[in-house]
């Protein structure tokens, strides 16, 4: 796992805990998103997303666009899961 992987990962775990309250121990890199026992609701998902935007403009100097229809497909989508959603913002090209 690479150092920037590691820090976006915390970035979204760390995020989606002050967004649902969860001990941020308890939000691991599986916690789903979107789709069946998914932890945010939909208000939080936009804010955990703008939030993602953001981070990914500032820390990663890339552009992320979570408004594409594939996005929120349960089965292919970036935002299954904390490692998912990570995983794509850490493979970003830098703009």
């Amino acid at each position: 796992m690479s150092d920037k992987y590691s820090a976006v990962e915390k970035f979204i775990s760390d995020e989606v805990a002050a967004l649902t309250g969860q001990p941020p121990e308890t939000v691991l890199p599986d916690t789903v998103l979107v789709g069946a026992g998914r932890v945010v609701d939909s208000a939080d998902l936009v804010m955990l997303l703008i939030a993602a935007e953001e981070y990914a403009r500032e820390e990663l100097g890339a552009e992320f666009d979570w408004t594409s229809d594939s996005a929120m497909s349960e089965a292919r989508s970036v935002l299954r899961s904390i490692a998912t959603l990570s995983r794509h913002l850490s493979e970003l090209p830098r703009t």
